[in-house]
């Protein structure tokens, strides 16, 4: 008979865990100049993308930033929790993702390339330059300045997934709008 942990094994684990990472994010993380990028990072790019945004498209363009937020951290957190990557420095330590680049970054640079690319020509090329920007530009910064730690990925995978990302969000978001258009 194999002995599996019990649930209560789990849980105490998984508590030791989480009080390891406050103690850590106490005293290595809250208030170091990583975690106040992170939190500009997390706010600014908000004000910017108010003034730019097509006020009479907010709500297609709002479905498809939740969309893109949803899967980003849901994809980072699978990462993250099946040994991928590791992010020393977080804004929160209650969680485990890189929240600036899952609810910010990504969903407000995705967002305004939807707006700006209607045909699914253009935005596929858009998406393939910022997708590479992200992957190989963005994320190896990320990494030189301790933000990100590749365990068990490579840039490549980041790169494939951003254009997946991408298309599946334009297609589910064009699917409801051209559907309640109808």
């Amino acid at each position: 008979m194999t002995n599996y942990p019990s649930s209560k094994h789990i849980y105490v684990i998984v508590n030791q865990l989480y009080e390891a990472r406050i103690d850590h994010w106490l005293g290595d993380t809250l208030g170091s100049w990583r975690w106040w990028v992170l939190i500009g990072v997390l706010i600014l790019p908000w004000f910017i993308w108010y003034r730019l945004v097509d006020k009479k498209k907010l709500p297609e363009l709002v479905l498809f930033g939740l969309v893109i937020m949803v899967f980003a951290s849901s994809l980072d957190e699978i990462g993250f929790v099946t040994g991928r990557w590791s992010y020393p420095v977080e804004v929160v330590p209650m969680l485990l993702r890189l929240v600036p680049a899952d609810y910010t970054v990504l969903p407000i640079t995705f967002m305004l390339i939807y707006q700006y690319c209607p045909t699914w020509k253009r935005y596929f090329w858009r998406l393939v330059i910022i997708s590479s920007v992200f992957a190989f530009i963005a994320e190896p910064l990320l990494v030189y300045f301790g933000f990100y730690i590749l365990i068990n990925w490579f840039y490549w995978y980041s790169f494939i997934g951003y254009i997946i990302m991408g298309s599946v969000a334009r297609w589910i978001v064009r699917k409801i709008f051209d559907t309640a258009r109808s």
